[in-house]
């Protein structure tokens, strides 16, 4: 957030009269003051939302052209106190107009003090008050606020307060136990005992990436101790009800996003409450453990910050607000009904990369979270998506997921914001404008095949049952199936691959039924076990809109492209896609579909690895002479070895004049007289062969491998003839 670009209207204040006047309230918002020129701004801690008070602060009769620092709230006499830099250099007061009194503070050395707050204690109904200021090396003075202040004022120096050299640029009085905190730019909490002339440090607070001066501390009336960051304007909070600390140790997160500054400091009415005011302030819905509430500091965004409901940043249909103070609010309130801009589209399995898509209402920037570990919290580490500009309207973004993900119930936080912001935001604490979206997700193990980040090629001849060119370049895959496991069931599967090669003339089609033969025994998915309302297609990063599951199927058979010619663009001068010389630049064409069970079934009765691949000729298209007149689906070509569908007509087996010599009574399949396939799958991602080129010649060993059924040769793919392959995939 640029202080430029903050609203410059003056708060509305009681008119002055000839005298400052106090302030008429304790107020809840925390002062701010800013710059070598001091001005002094209002921040609502809970939206983030700063208001200009004043661009200058005044004295009675001169000009203001220095900073104010260690300021303090009075709520005894409702007046600002500070410490001007301004010649001469003094304590001074300032009222509800802005102006400045100085006041005839002697005993206090040349120096600058810019650590200052007031304490005020409630003693049988009476109340006194005392500033405290504060500089390295010269110590913690005392200043008296209770006699008259037009008179002289004698500081006093709390012994040994000199030598504790604390690295501290601002700190707070808590409304209750009276000691004094603070923080130092490593996040290092002190507390100090005034009556003992002590200062201890507690711990070490988690700051996240801030460095630098924390310039501006307060206090609320329930012990919540905030401190501001010069560099990032980001506002921690600490649970400090307990105090003295003893016992416990304190954590801090992120409260608001408030304004950056190289020069801040702070002040607050300390007891007042901090409570969401504004009709709004969006928050999240996850629910407890999760810090959502504002007493946990949760996400929220005050989604129209200028009040003119036009130009608003959010994700979805719309926006709107929520009154979340504490979390029996949160479990009191329903889910919020805006939260409608992210789609889920892929299945979350460990190891892979999910498919979303984020609707955005303009160009914006989002951050994401998922509890992977489902801890109930979201960690920095589980950060997943990072000020990515989105553009408006939908936004295909992929997930990683990492691979120690557990199998479960559990929940993601996405924030949009306008990009404005000083420092990355985090899943916690205000900010000024956007939107935030909770979303309660499935995450799955998985058994990947081959691997989390490996492909097995899949490459198919479309002549059978003739040999044609035999070239193994007519329709050519990398394929990844995955297994989405929860317990020792399966639950869906995900399969993704990439098209890279077509070399066919022949129109063709690629489907994959869920089947797998282990050790002779066939294990299938049926496709009334599937839930088919559920399934989705991403090609592309594009979500398809469409049916899948293969109609008036016994068998879960899955279309993923009815004709794959129609998914690919040719190189200009190239006949084909991706299999002749000069003409393997076009990108590749990138799939992934999620196939949800509609139960869950056991892990040894559910196929996986491979599953059935195959390919089918595209209906309404020419694919040789024998299938005319025939329905083209009924053609098919799997792996060799693999029995094709109830789809497939079984009269193309021995064909006249054909080269195939498939058996059904000896499970023999799509292989020729002398063992060779027509579709095979290779374990790697693989260089095929040139259009034209025989796939004995472009890889010399593969005819000795595939006519002893594997036995020999095993690294057949590794003896290739550099000039006869398609080189643009090494």
């Amino acid at each position: 957030m640029k202080l430029t670009q903050l609203s410059t209207a003056l708060l509305s204040l009681v008119p002055c009269a000839v005298l400052s006047q106090p302030f008429d309230e304790c107020p809840s918002q925390a002062f701010l003051m800013q710059n070598s020129k001091a001005q002094l701004y209002g921040i609502d801690l809970v939206s983030a939302k700063p208001t200009v008070l004043t661009t200058e602060l005044t004295f009675a009769n001169e000009a203001n052209n220095e900073s104010v620092n260690a300021i303090g709230f009075n709520y005894k006499d409702q007046y600002l106190y500070g410490f001007s830099k301004q010649l001469p250099s003094r304590v001074v007061q300032i009222g509800d107009d802005f102006e400045m009194k100085r006041l005839d503070v002697v005993g206090l050395p040349a120096t600058n003090f810019y650590v200052g707050d007031i304490q005020v204690i409630e003693d049988e109904g009476t109340q006194s008050a005392s500033y405290y200021v504060y500089t390295p090396n010269f110590g913690l003075y005392f200043i008296n606020l209770d006699g008259d202040l037009d008179a002289s004022i004698t500081a006093t120096l709390l012994p040994d307060s000199d030598t504790w050299k604390l690295g501290i640029f601002d700190f707070a009085f808590h409304p209750k136990s009276n000691l004094l905190y603070a923080v130092e730019s490593n996040g290092d909490l002190h507390e100090i005992d005034i009556a003992a002339n002590t200062a201890r440090f507690i711990t070490q607070v988690d700051i996240g990436d801030d460095t630098g001066a924390f310039g501006a501390a307060y206090f609320d009336i329930n012990g919540q101790f905030y401190f501001s960051n010069n560099k990032s304007g980001k506002i921690h909070k600490v649970d400090l009800s307990i105090s003295p600390v003893v016992d416990y140790t304190p954590v801090a997160n992120v409260f608001t996003s408030g304004p950056k500054s190289s020069q801040n400091d702070g002040a607050r009415c300390a007891i007042a409450e901090v409570k969401v005011t504004d009709s709004s302030i969006d928050f999240g819905d996850a629910p407890a453990p999760y810090n959502t509430s504002l007493e946990k500091s949760g996400a929220r965004h005050l989604f129209d910050p200028n009040s003119t409901g036009s130009e608003l940043i959010y994700l979805g249909d719309s926006v709107d607000g929520e009154n979340i103070n504490t979390e029996a609010d949160l479990v009191n309130f329903p889910i919020d009904g805006s939260d409608d801009g992210v789609s889920f589209v892929t299945a979350i399995s460990a190891g892979q990369d999910s498919q979303i898509i984020v609707r955005a209402s303009a160009t914006s920037f989002l951050y994401a979270w998922f509890d992977w570990d489902q801890n109930g919290a979201f960690s920095e580490d589980e950060r997943t998506v990072t000020k990515l500009q989105l553009n408006e309207g939908d936004n295909s973004i992929l997930v990683s997921v990492p691979s120690n993900t557990k199998s479960g119930q559990t929940w993601a936080r996405f924030r949009v914001t306008d990009g404005t912001e000083a420092s990355l935001i985090t899943a916690t604490g205000g900010v000024l404008g956007g939107e935030v979206e909770d979303y309660e997700v499935t995450t799955f193990a998985s058994a990947v095949y081959p691997g989390e980040s490996d492909w097995v090629t899949l490459a198919y001849e479309d002549k059978w049952p003739f040999a044609g060119d035999y070239d193994f370049n007519d329709v050519v895959l990398n394929y990844r199936t995955t297994q989405l496991i929860e317990g020792s069931s399966v639950v869906g599967y995900k399969i993704d691959g990439q098209l890279i090669g077509i070399g066919a003339t022949y129109h063709n089609g690629f489907a994959v039924r869920l089947k797998e033969t282990v050790n002779g025994n066939p294990l299938s998915i049926l496709r009334n076990e599937v839930d088919e309302s559920a399934i989705s297609l991403v090609i592309d990063g594009q979500l398809q809109n469409g049916r899948y599951l293969e109609e008036n199927r016994d068998e879960a058979i899955l279309i993923f492209m009815q004709d794959t010619w129609e998914y690919v663009s040719k190189q200009s001068g190239c006949e084909y896609f991706r299999t002749e010389n000069n003409c393997d630049d076009n990108v590749k064409v990138t799939f992934s579909m999620t196939i949800p069970l509609k139960l869950p079934k056991a892990i040894t009765a559910s196929p996986g690895t491979l599953l059935d691949p195959f390919i089918f000729a595209t209906d309404g298209f020419y694919h040789g002479d024998f299938l005319v007149g025939k329905e083209s689906r009924s053609w098919e070509v799997h792996i060799k070895n693999q029995a094709p569908t109830e789809a497939f007509d079984s009269s193309f087996y021995n064909y006249v004049g054909s080269d195939d010599v498939s058996d059904q009574s000896k499970g023999l399949y799509f292989l020729s007289e002398s063992g060779l396939p027509w579709a095979m799958e290779v374990g790697m991602q693989w260089l095929h062969p040139l259009e034209g080129v025989d796939i004995t010649d472009a890889y010399g060993s593969f005819a000795e491998f595939a006519e002893s059924s594997g036995a020999q040769k095993t690294k057949w793919f590794n003896d290739y003839s550099i000039n006869n392959v398609v080189k643009g995939d090494q």
